[in-house]
């Protein structure tokens, strides 16, 4: 499959639209993933009955690039499966009994949308991204739901998600700009409103404005992007910020960030920097007193290092990262620096951004800190990459349930067949600092996979 970079060298490639090669063609990829997991996700003791789950899973993804001209393609995401139960069998008459309570078993001889019995397969045959690229007076323009990522994927990430507006790229010399405007929210086109119809079509909507640029000074590529978010008082991101308004008094609000990512390569160290400065949401309806929440209208700043260099048997990683307490994110959970914060793959289980979020903070990149160092290792055909972790609450506030958290995980993969790869995967993760009241339980999974690329 194909992945977004927008750092350095890559971000350039990226931001520019480089072109499908290839006249007048159509062609498909994606992936196949099936996994067997034995998990316990929650960091609160259980009952017994309660306290470990095991299933099998799969995830199949579909991607289509279809290419105009040189310059002109369109592409298409479609999330068929993602964490749907691998189930099913037929048992005779058994399976064609059916009462009230329990329908037909036969429903469980075919991969199926979401039941009582199957609630991990909610998510079947989404269409999750859906854009076109083309060019126009030596413009790059992108239109449409399309995968983006900024400084390092901390500011926006992706992963099979999409970010649906305009962006426009243009180079000049060794720099490339790109600048947009992302429609978080279209509420309806002639601007009615369960609050207030008498307000325009554009008060209902929520946008976020941002330019950025990718190039080289000196040793170090950067990243620079300024994001001006712009939200409608009678939107629904504006409602589920500050509350649905009354009458006429609804106000739109704003908020800023300031990013900067520096990447290179020190000696055998390659270095990613990310600093991001965040100016606070004003909000004016303050109908839920969410004015008085300084999470929300404080500024904040966050702050992440990214290491990595070679060794004689593969290579060393490591990472270190802080927000404040009153940071708010763009793209607020995908804080991916090792498989213990976030893995990949169907029904994937994210142990310290679970940690994150039950912790007394809202995202794994609000009021957070982490540290955490790995090794990649090379051997008789496998990648081995242990990794371990530490996450706490960057400032504590009353309630919270945890405030800190220690974890590592094992990642084991090989190739078994061309494009096909066995993965065999655990992680745990202890957590600290709850009160008396809380009877604490580490958190873990276990899980083997196979996944085809085509």
């Amino acid at each position: 499959m194909k992945r977004t970079l927008l750092l350095g060298l890559s971000a350039l490639a990226a931001a520019a639209w480089v072109p499908v090669a290839g006249a007048g063609e159509v062609s498909l990829g994606g992936f196949y993933e099936g996994r067997w997991m034995v998990y316990d996700a929650n960091m609160i003791k259980e009952t017994a009955t309660q306290s470990e789950g095991e299933r099998f899973v799969q995830g199949l993804e579909l991607k289509m690039d279809m290419k105009a001209s040189e310059k002109s393609h369109a592409h298409l995401l479609v999330e068929v499966i993602d964490g749907n139960n691998i189930e099913g069998a037929d048992l005779g008459n058994v399976s064609d009994l059916s009462t009230t309570a329990t329908p037909g078993l036969a429903a469980w001889n075919r991969v199926s949308p979401s039941t009582a019995n199957d609630p991990g397969s909610s998510n079947f045959w989404e269409i999750r991204q859906a854009w076109l690229e083309t060019e126009a007076w030596g413009i790059g323009v992108k239109f449409g739901t399309m995968p983006l990522s900024l400084n390092d994927s901390i500011l926006v990430g992706m992963d099979s998600s999409g970010f649906g507006g305009l962006l426009l790229s243009k180079t000049f010399g060794d720099v490339t700009v790109v600048a947009g405007d992302i429609r978080i929210n279209e509420g309806t086109a002639l601007g009615s409103s369960a609050n207030n119809t008498s307000f325009g079509a554009s008060q209902d909507d929520a946008n976020l404005y941002a330019v950025a640029a990718f190039g080289k000074a000196g040793l170090a590529d950067y990243n620079l992007t300024l994001a001006y978010a712009d939200i409608g008082g009678v939107s629904s991101f504006q409602n589920a910020l500050n509350g649905a308004c009354a009458g006429t008094s609804c106000y739109d609000s704003n908020n800023l960030w300031a990013a900067l990512s520096l990447s290179g390569k020190l000696g055998y160290v390659n270095a990613v920097g990310t600093v991001i400065y965040e100016a606070g949401y004003d909000l004016k309806n303050n109908t839920t007193g969410a004015k008085l929440n300084n999470q929300l209208t404080g500024s904040g700043v966050l702050g992440a290092l990214r290491l990595n260099g070679p060794t004689s048997f593969g290579e060393w990683n490591a990472y270190g990262f802080m927000a404040s307490r009153n940071f708010n994110n763009i793209t607020n959970d995908n804080m991916n620096w090792s498989s213990t914060w976030a893995q990949e793959g169907p029904a994937k289980i994210d142990l310290l951004n679970t940690f994150a979020a039950s912790a007394g903070s809202s995202s794994p990149s609000e009021n957070m800190s982490g540290i955490g160092a790995g090794l990649k290792i090379k051997a008789a055909g496998w990648t081995i990459n242990p990794m371990l972790d530490y996450a706490r609450v960057t400032k504590s506030n009353v309630g919270d349930n945890f405030k800190s958290a220690t974890g590592g995980s094992l990642l084991l993969s090989t190739e078994i067949q061309k494009d096909t790869t066995l993965l065999l995967e655990t992680a745990m993760i202890r957590p600290s600092g709850a009160p008396a009241t809380i009877n604490t339980d580490n958190a873990y999974y276990a899980q083997a996979s196979v996944k085809v690329l085509f």
